[in-house]
């Protein structure tokens, strides 16, 4: 006779897993992991990561920022932390993925990793209460929290992992050699988002003075502690070189108060009644203190008093924090809802963790709309971008010389810049207002204000030795990035045939006409909705100023 035992933990993890891809990047990717071209891009600054781990593959490396991005130069220094573009690219190559595909997808996998690793810092504590918890995990697929993927903070979602694995890895560093898989942990904080660091350190302080409190501080301890140090730096040291001479100079840190963020943001009381769980659930966490510090309390501790730090001068990077936010406080809702239970079930066994666990994961996916707690709002969206315009942006990287200069007219989409890296070539656009402005006066110009997009995040800087570094941009006036442009000075004019305002593209196929009246001056792309025109005789008078 066959005796089968079912591992109840395991079928329930499997259940939340495949809900967890089902309502996150399922749902968002259409239930596919390839596309035809950037999907689900909804700001700059997803495009700007997608182009930038697109120039590393193309490159090989990422010594240089591509010209492209940095405004013409090609001697800029590679200054992003760069873990997440490596991994994006090595992951194209292994599943024959476009980049834009591998890294989103990179951020997912690596946010629901995160979730898992979570959990088994929990589950060291309390096996129920980590069932218990991982539900309320879900939510950073809710619509508001889904802002830090669809918007591109996606360096800071890869860092969080590397950070909940440094958690889990003070909750092991009683192992020998413990120290060796914490340094890598908190190396990868440091190359993936490096103001992540700040968090990482503000756990392992209260980690410390817990240790101490509890008498528990030896020196074998503050030795593991040291050789955690001395392994993140090692590999860290060339990147922080970098850092020190772009980000810290750029962006130093100044003390601000911000109430509110710009961008939607988390607050705690948009738990709804889920919020008084939590707040119970803390304060039962910090009872069980007296039975000594653990790891799942301090880091969920942390990363509350962290996500409200936009009060006490961290600003946007809190906000950023409560993205997470349904990741990190799940520990207070789990420790709370299994105490409140056990008060009603004496015998509590793996199966009532279960149970309510799956109770738990169908209210917060909204089985039943509740209208007093937070749950899983649907969230679909092709993006930004669309097979027209991806086409005519593949066009021009594949086809536009290398040196060539782009001058893009008004596009809907072209207020998110980043987007136009994809042209993998020297590029400006018109401003919308000037655009505007001669469109009411019924104007044809041949200069416009125009723009030089490009990443000027943490300085475009120079590498003159290991530690000197220069910025030439500085030396540049302001007017050549913002500033009246001759339209007759570009290789390629880039123009939209169709927008939500008709008459805009109206303006743009006006422009387009009488370009065509030069001979020099072709159609060398175009579908529904873009034109590409060549000029051939850069310089020449190629349009004639007048009313219309």
């Amino acid at each position: 006779m066959i005796s089968l035992k079912i591992d109840l933990e395991k079928i329930f993890l499997a259940i939340f897993l495949c809900t967890l891809l089902f309502i996150g990047p399922g749902i968002l990717f259409d239930h596919k992991i390839k596309h035809q071209f950037p999907y689900a891009y909804l700001a700059s600054d997803a495009f700007q990561h997608q182009v930038r781990a697109e120039a590393i593959k193309d490159a090989g490396n990422f010594r240089y920022e591509a010209f492209y991005i940095s405004k013409g130069y090609d001697d800029a220094i590679g200054r992003y932390p760069p873990v997440l573009y490596h991994i994006a690219v090595i992951y194209s190559y292994l599943g024959n993925f476009e980049v834009y595909d591998s890294i989103y997808f990179i951020t997912f996998l690596f946010s629901c990793f995160g979730i898992l690793v979570f959990y088994l810092v929990i589950r060291a504590f309390n096996k129920n209460i980590a069932i218990l918890s991982l539900p309320l995990s879900l939510l950073i697929f809710s619509k508001t929290p889904m802002i830090g993927f669809v918007w591109g903070h996606w360096p800071f979602l890869l860092g969080q992992f590397f950070l909940v694995a440094l958690f889990w890895g003070f909750a092991k560093i009683s192992l020998e050699k413990s120290f060796l898989f914490i340094g890598i942990f908190l190396g990868a904080v440091i190359l993936s988002h490096t103001a992540n660091l700040v968090f990482a350190l503000f756990f392992a302080f209260l980690f410390l003075v817990m240790q101490l409190l509890n008498k528990n501080l030896s020196w074998v301890l503050i030795r593991k502690i040291i050789y955690i140090c001395i392994i993140a730096f090692v590999l860290t040291v060339y990147y922080l070189i970098i850092f020190k001479n772009t980000w810290v100079i750029t962006q130093p840190y100044q003390f601000a108060l911000m109430p509110v963020w710009s961008d939607p943001g988390l607050y705690i009381l948009d738990f709804k009644i889920i919020a008084a769980f939590i707040f119970i659930g803390a304060i039962f966490s910090m009872l069980s203190f007296k039975a000594g510090a653990n790891t799942a309390t301090l880091a969920s501790f942390s990363m509350l008093l962290l996500g409200f730090g936009n009060y006490i001068g961290f600003g946007w990077r809190a906000f950023q924090i409560r993205f997470l936010w349904p990741i990190y406080l799940s520990f207070f809702f789990g420790f709370a809802a299994y105490k409140i239970l056990r008060f009603f079930i004496k015998n509590w066994g793996t199966i009532h963790s279960v149970i309510f666990g799956l109770f738990f994961i169908f209210l917060f996916v909204g089985v039943v709309k509740m209208p007093f707690i937070l749950q899983y709002e649907k969230f679909s969206n092709s993006g930004l971008m669309d097979d027209y315009h991806w086409s005519a942006l593949k066009w021009l990287s594949g086809n536009a010389e290398h040196d060539s200069k782009i001058y893009f007219l008004y596009g809907d989409i072209y207020s998110q810049d980043a987007l136009l890296r994809n042209s993998k070539r020297l590029h400006y656009q018109v401003d919308p207002d000037d655009f505007a402005k001669a469109l009411q006066n019924k104007k044809l110009k041949r200069y416009y204000v125009s723009e030089q997009p490009g990443d000027g995040g943490g300085g475009i800087a120079v590498r003159k030795g290991l530690f000197r570094f220069e910025y030439p941009i500085q030396s540049r006036p302001p007017e050549d990035f913002f500033g009246h442009q001759d339209i007759c000075n570009f290789d390629y004019v880039v123009l939209d045939k169709v927008s939500r305002q008709p008459v805009l593209a109206q303006y743009n196929l006006i422009i387009a006409a009488e370009l065509l009246k030069k001979e020099y001056i072709k159609q060398v792309f175009e579908n529904d909705a873009v034109m590409i025109l060549k000029n051939k005789n850069i310089g020449d008078d190629c349009i004639e100023e007048r009313s219309f």
